[in-house]
C-alpha cells in the first residue's frame, strides 16, 4: 500500500519522539532534578509537605503507564502503515493495546491517593489527561472504520489512524511535560512524588 505523504510525515515524526514526552515540534523538556530515593523526605528546602508511600508508589505507576502508552501508540501507527492482508489484523490488536495503556493511565491519574486533589502539580497533570482521554475517543472511532474496509476506503482509513494516534501521543507528551514541570516545583507534594518514584527518570529525562 502506497503511503500519503502526510501519513508519511506523521509516522516519521511519531517514530522521532522521545520517551521524554516532548510534544511533536517542541523543544524536548528541561532536565528534572535529580530524584530521591523512594520512600525519603521531602528536602529542607522544600516548603510543599513530603509525599507519603502511597503518593510515590501512584507517582511510579503514573510514569509507567505513561511510557507504556507511548510505546503502543508507536505500534499502532506502525501496524497502520504495514499494508498487506495482515493489516487489519494487525491494527486491531495493536488498537487493543492502545487503548487498554490509554485507558489505564486515565484512571491511574484519575485515582489519586488523598491528599493529591488541591495540589497545583497534580491539576495539572489532571488536565493533561482530559485531553488524552478525548484524542483516544476520537481514536478509538477512527479505528472502527478500518474494520470491513478495502481499497482506497481502506487506505483513507488506516491514514487517518496514523494521523489519530500522533495526536494522542502529542496529548501523552503533555502530560510527561506537565509531570516534569511538577518535579521541579518544591512546593508540590505530588511534584515531589514524581522525583521520588524512580520510574519517573527514565520518562522526564
Amino acid at each position: 500500500m502506497k503511503r500519503p505523504l502526510g501519513v508519511a510525515l506523521v509516522l516519521a515524526l511519531l517514530a522521532g519522539c522521545s520517551a521524554g514526552g516532548g510534544a511533536t515540534g517542541s523543544a524536548s523538556p528541561s532536565p528534572a532534578p535529580p530524584a530521591s530515593e523512594p520512600g525519603s523526605a521531602a528536602s529542607p528546602s522544600s516548603s510543599g509537605p513530603a509525599p507519603s508511600a502511597d503518593q510515590i508508589s501512584w507517582a511510579g505507576d503514573v510514569c509507567t503507564d505513561t511510557t507504556t502508552v507511548q510505546t503502543d501508540l508507536q505500534g499502532l501507527a506502525l501496524a497502520a502503515t504495514t499494508g498487506g492482508a495482515d493489516a487489519l489484523t494487525a491494527v486491531s490488536d495493536q488498537m487493543a493495546k492502545a487503548s487498554e495503556s490509554a485507558g489505564t493511565l486515565i484512571d491511574t491519574v484519575k485515582a489519586a491517593p488523598g491528599g493529591s486533589d488541591d495540589d497545583p502539580g497534580y491539576t495539572a497533570v489532571q488536565s493533561s489527561i482530559d485531553g488524552v482521554e478525548q484524542s483516544l475517543q476520537t481514536l478509538q472511532a477512527s479505528a472502527a472504520q478500518v474494520e470491513g474496509a478495502t481499497g482506497a476506503a481502506l487506505a483513507t482509513a488506516l491514514a487517518t489512524v496514523v494521523v489519530d494516534a500522533g495526536t494522542v501521543l502529542t496529548d501523552v507528551a503533555a502530560t510527561a511535560r506537565a509531570i516534569t514541570t511538577a518535579m521541579q516545583d518544591r512546593t508540590s507534594t505530588v511534584g515531589q512524588a514524581f522525583r521520588a518514584a524512580p520510574e519517573c527518570t527514565a520518562l522526564t529525562s
